[in-house]
């Protein structure tokens, strides 16, 4: 625990010591937590880990030139090494002529609820086991039902420290979990999956976790082909968000927007979809999953408009990429760990809701394909989609008639915005994570048939 370490002041004395070294600019960046997990094998725990997710990274500014180093050791002696490392790098590193300064901030932070639950600071490994053998019990609807997973529950603080001025704070807590059913009956096999994640132990839902991933394998029984065709795709809340998020990460990033590798690179102030389509960044939701007052610069976090009526409204920047795309930062900077650079990312999109109720979208679809739990993906930077159908069924005439099994949609990231045709009126909140159902015009499916 932080309370046997005062972190706030290393984190301040990795700054101090770069100013002594001669840095121009310095930044400070430390994780400090824990996760508890749990594998879960052919319907047994296997595995119990107590694993600590904790560092801290110096970002070191000499002449417009960056250095970067990482240590997990909080002694004085590890970080001032650490600090020397990074300075020797920028000493000897050529000058990035894209760098303009590391931020400053004097903005207050604003409150988020629900981001702190000091339970499960408190978890016992047999409360964590009590939970999952529930939910491990939930998916057991049949004796053959093979199941897997994963729970991991954990707590994290964050300090930012850097030579402008910024020092910045936060704690939060997690809880989360997947399980995975297959259930066969000769040649004919059924797989799913479900999970569910939130900061707080009573928003977590680990029962529905094994229901649903068990429902959802049964109905995966007795799939078949298709033959090559056009149709439409009625996808669910979970199969939308996942569509369309990554998308839209890529098409708004700041760094591949400079690096014409974004998919709406040049589009802010144009149509990039349907007009029933708008989306919202909230990092202030209470309870939300990536909810957060401050990014990963120390820069107040922003709830912008991404996404109106169909039209682009703005990329998403950090302090590096702001300058080069002609935009001010809109706090945005991420980082995968405490020893990686900041990079824009989304928080928490609300994919805005339709006029049509879900059981519409259904009733009134005369033929066309049903993802549960199934996004469309793309892959990194080609806009080019080629998504495996996982959890799809084939409906006709307002009913599902049989799981899809060997069938690929294709098409164009571009394809999916412009094709969206229905929006349902009901929309599920994943702690944040908003979004309804979404019918998009006929695509193109490979089958196997």
């Amino acid at each position: 625990m932080s309370s046997e370490l005062d972190l706030h002041k290393l984190t301040k004395h990795a700054t101090e010591h770069g100013l002594k070294l001669g840095a121009d600019q310095i930044e400070a960046y430390v994780l400090f937590g824990s996760a508890k997990s749990v594998q879960i094998e052919r319907g047994s725990i296997r595995r119990f880990t107590d694993t600590s997710n904790s560092g801290l990274g110096v970002r070191v500014i000499k002449n417009k030139a960056i250095g970067m180093a990482s240590t997990t050791i909080f002694t004085l002696e590890s970080i001032e090494k650490t600090v020397k490392d990074a300075y020797s790098l920028a000493s000897i590193s050529p000058p990035d002529p894209h760098f303009n300064s590391l931020p400053f901030d004097e903005s207050s932070l604003p409150e988020i609820k629900d981001r702190y639950d000091p339970t499960i600071l408190d978890f016992t490994v047999e409360d964590y086991t009590e939970l999952i053998i529930q939910s491990i019990s939930e998916a057991s609807t049949r004796d053959e039902a093979v199941i897997s997973g994963n729970f991991s529950a954990g707590y994290g603080e964050r300090y930012l420290i850097n030579s402008l001025g910024i020092d910045r704070k936060s704690i939060s807590t997690s809880i989360s979990g997947y399980l995975s059913v297959k259930i066969q009956e000769g040649d004919d096999v059924g797989n799913a999956f479900y999970y569910d994640g939130s900061p707080l132990i009573k928003n977590f839902d680990y029962l529905k976790i094994g229901k649903v991933a068990a429902e959802r394998a049964q109905n995966q029984l007795g799939s078949q082909k298709i033959s090559t065709t056009t149709l439409p795709i009625l996808l669910d809340q979970d199969s939308t968000y996942g569509t369309l998020s990554p998308i839209l990460a890529n098409g708004i990033n700041g760094f591949s927007v400079f690096n014409k590798t974004a998919f709406f690179v040049d589009k802010i102030g144009d149509k990039i979809a349907t007009d029933k389509l708008n989306i919202i960044d909230d990092p202030f939701y209470p309870g939300g999953t990536d909810s957060s007052s401050f990014d990963d610069e120390g820069v107040v976090s922003k709830k912008i408009s991404l996404v109106e009526d169909g039209i682009l409204q703005t990329f998403i920047t950090d302090s590096y990429t702001a300058p080069l795309v002609g935009l001010e930062n809109t706090g945005h900077a991420s980082r995968g760990s405490f020893s990686s650079r900041p990079t824009p990312s989304p928080y928490s999109l609300s994919i805005g809701a339709g006029d049509v109720s879900e059981d519409e979208l259904l009733t009134d679809l005369k033929e066309g394909i049903l993802l549960i739990g199934s996004p469309i993906f793309s892959m990194g930077d080609n806009p080019q989609i080629s998504a495996q159908i996982n959890q799809g069924f084939y409906v006709k005439d307002g009913e599902i008639q049989y799981p899809v099994k060997n069938a690929v949609i294709g098409g164009t990231v571009f394809e999916i915005y412009e094709k969206i045709e229905h929006l349902s009126k009901e929309l599920q909140d994943r702690n944040g994570h908003i979004s309804p159902w979404m019918q998009l015009e006929p695509m193109k499916i490979s089958g196997g048939k």
